[in-house]
C-alpha cells in the first residue's frame, strides 16, 4: 500500500441517536441528539445482511437505542443492530433526488448539459427534461450521481469534456 493513504476514516462525527420508533413496515424514524430526524427504510439492509429475526413484525416493532446512543438494536441483542453511521448513510441515499438535486449535482461538478447527458449515455433533451422537472429523475440516475459524489472515478473514466468553440461542421 502507498504511504500517505488512510483507509476507513470519515471526518464526520458519529451521529448519536436520541430516540427511535418503528413502523410502518421496515421503516425507522430516528431522532438525532442535537435535533433533526430521518425516516429510513431498512428493507434492503435487512435482506442484504440476512437478518431473518428483523423480518418478524413483532420484533422489528420494538427498536431500542443502544447504550452509547450510536446504535439501534432489537430484543436487547447486539447481533440485531445497525449503527448510527449506516442509518445516516441509508437515509441520505433514500432522500428525494429530483430536478433541483440534479441541477445542484451538475453545477457542483461544473458540467454542461451535453457533457452530463453524454456521461450517462442520455440524449441532451432527456437530460434537460430531468433537470427542469418535466420528467422525473430515474432512480438509477440518482444512484449514479450520488455514487459519483462519493467516488469521482466513474466520472473520470467516462466524462468526455466538450471542446470550446464551434463544432468543426458548423464552422464550414
Amino acid at each position: 500500500m502507498s504511504e500517505g493513504f488512510v483507509i476507513g476514516t470519515d471526518p464526520r462525527p458519529v451521529p448519536l441517536i436520541a430516540a427511535v420508533e418503528a413502523g410502518p413496515g421496515t421503516i425507522l424514524t430516528v431522532d438525532w441528539v442535537g435535533g433533526g430526524g430521518v425516516k429510513v427504510d431498512l428493507a434492503g439492509w435487512i435482506a442484504l445482511h440476512r437478518i431473518e429475526a428483523l423480518r418478524v413484525p413483532t420484533i422489528f416493532a420494538k427498536p431500542e437505542v443502544g447504550e452509547d446512543g450510536d446504535t439501534v438494536q432489537w430484543a436487547g441483542d447486539e447481533d440485531l443492530c445497525i449503527d448510527s453511521v449506516h442509518l445516516e448513510l441509508l437515509a441520505e441515499q433514500q432522500a428525494a433526488f429530483g430536478a433541483a438535486e440534479l441541477a445542484e449535482w451538475q453545477n457542483r461538478h461544473g458540467l454542461a448539459n451535453q457533457e452530463a447527458a453524454d456521461l450517462f449515455a442520455l440524449h441532451v433533451n432527456t437530460w434537460a427534461n430531468y433537470r427542469n422537472g418535466s420528467s422525473p429523475v430515474p432512480r438509477a440516475l440518482a444512484i449514479a450521481c450520488r455514487a459519483i459524489d462519493r467516488d469521482p472515478l466513474p466520472m473520470a473514466a467516462f466524462l468526455r469534456p466538450r471542446r470550446s468553440g464551434r463544432p468543426t461542421a458548423a464552422a464550414e
